[in-house]
């Protein structure tokens, strides 16, 4: 899937391009109550901040799913767009939880396959099953223009919606909040316990120099 219409930036092994919109496929349904606060966000910005990321080969969506939906249903054609290989040695790593970055074992990731699997068969998991980690920020900050993402007739992305009333919907928002308190907690936590890993061995180094004699001239 490499149909690209312009290139922003190349740099070692990553790729951000312009892509037609229809070229890519999502892997998960998306919140309804979520896209309608994401549409008013893009429409008051008039610009798109981040990319997307889609694996390079198959054009499967990994990040971004709302973000390509918002501008599929206000009629976007194109959508700027980090290319990752999700083969590469340098490997994605998907958990379930934002805290399985810091937590999750080898064993316990969700195979990437099973991703794009969901992602070029059309059955599409549920809304935040997944959670990809890559080899890289995925912050690439763009601010590309509406302007440029040539604008046409709004789609239907029903199809693409999971079936949730607007409590569920907001359930799941809180679930997503949730998860970043989770992290935000334990990186707390890290950072305390290693400013006092720090203190420590300043201590045990200021304590070796005061038992060291100091030679004489």
């Amino acid at each position: 899937m490499t149909t690209t219409t312009t290139v922003l930036a190349e740099k070692h092994d990553l790729k951000i391009a312009v892509l037609p919109i229809d070229n890519l496929k999502p892997h998960e349904k998306g919140s309804a109550l979520y896209l309608e606060m994401l549409k008013q966000e893009i429409l008051k910005d008039n610009v798109i901040k981040y990319p997307i990321i889609a694996d390079e080969e198959t054009g499967v969506i990994l990040d971004g799913m709302h973000r390509w939906l918002a501008l599929k249903s206000l009629g976007y054609t194109l959508i700027p767009t980090i290319l990752a290989n999700s083969q590469h040695k340098k490997r994605i790593r998907v958990g379930r939880r934002r805290i399985h970055f810091y937590t999750i074992k080898n064993e316990e990731d969700m195979p990437i396959q099973r991703v794009i699997l969901a992602g070029l068969s059309g059955r599409l998991m549920e809304p935040r099953t997944t959670r990809h980690f890559f080899p890289f920020s995925k912050f690439q900050q763009v601010d590309l223009p509406l302007d440029a993402l040539n604008k046409s007739h709004p789609q239907d992305v029903s199809k693409y919606l999971s079936r949730m009333t607007r409590a569920e919907c907001k359930m799941v928002i809180n679930q997503w909040l949730e998860e970043i308190d989770e992290e935000l907690e334990f990186l707390a936590k890290r950072k305390e316990e290693t400013e006092r890993e720090k203190r420590e061995f300043l201590n045990r180094v200021r304590s070796f120099a005061a038992l060291v004699p100091t030679k004489k001239k």
